[in-house]
This record gives structure tokens, sequence and C-alpha cells, in this order.
């Protein structure tokens, strides 16, 4: 197969891989950062996201990884409900329903609250290395081209 479309193959691959590092490089950012310069709360898992909405359900598959919602009070006493934005793709580090986890979030900014737990870590991590992919994959696309022109 003959690929005629190099460069704009290589530029959006490029394109692509940047923002899937930035943005999960600053949601890596946040999470070890937030300890230090936001507030700590203590939150409860108390459900799940569902697949393309954001409804909470109260069991997790034990074959999926799904986000959990979590509920905690804010400094202000505000009960705040928050979901993961982390990939959960791993089923050996799946949540359980009334799971004590640690949340941070900016001080006066509560409902920008992460979960600052070990179990997010891989999600993130493999998400920032397929925007290393896709970036290289790009590179390699646009390097061809200049061999070839």
């Amino acid at each position: 197969m003959v690929i005629h479309n190099k460069k704009t193959i290589g530029i959006i691959c490029i394109i692509a891989g940047l923002g899937i590092m930035l943005f999960w490089g600053n949601i890596l950012v946040k999470m070890l950062s937030l300890p230090f310069t936001g507030s700590v709360a203590d939150a409860k898992v108390i459900g799940f996201k569902t697949k393309g909405s954001k409804h909470i359900v109260n069991n997790n598959g034990r074959l999926s990884g799904r986000s959990p919602f979590f509920e905690f009070v804010s400094e202000q006493n505000d009960t705040i409900k928050a979901h993961s934005n982390a990939p959960q793709i791993f089923i050996l580090f799946n949540y359980e329903i009334n799971e004590n986890i640690s949340v941070g979030y900016p001080t006066n900014e509560p409902q920008k609250a992460i979960i600052l737990s070990w179990k997010e870590y891989p999600g993130v991590f493999l998400m920032l290395a397929l925007g290393l992919l896709c970036t290289v994959v790009g590179k390699s696309y646009l390097s061809r081209q200049a061999i070839e022109s």
C-alpha cells in the first residue's frame, strides 16, 4: 500500500501526540503538585461512571476499569461529588465502593479535585506513552518525506 500524503499524516500525528502529552502531562503535574500547592481531603468512592455519560452506577464489573465517582467535604464545608479523569484500564487497580481515598484540589476550587492514588498512575503513563508514540510516528513520516524529496 502506497501512502501519498506522508507529510500530512506526519503533521497530524505530531499534533495529536503533542496534544495527548500536554493534556495527560498536565494531569500528572497536578497529581504530583497538588499535595504541596493545594488542599488535600479524604474522600470516599460512591460509585462508578458509565460509558458515555456521567451517571453513577453502584457496581464495577470485575473485568472493567471504570472511573470512580467520589465524594468529599471541602475546606469550605461544601460536599463535592466528582469523578476521576484518569483512564482506568487495568482491572487490577479497580476501586471498591466505600473505599477511602485522598483527593487534591486547587485551594478554593474543590470542583477541580483529582484522586491522589497510585492507582491513577498506570493509565496516565500509558496515555503519555501513546502521545510519545504518535509523535515519534509523525516525526518518522516527516523524515521519510524529507529523504524521498
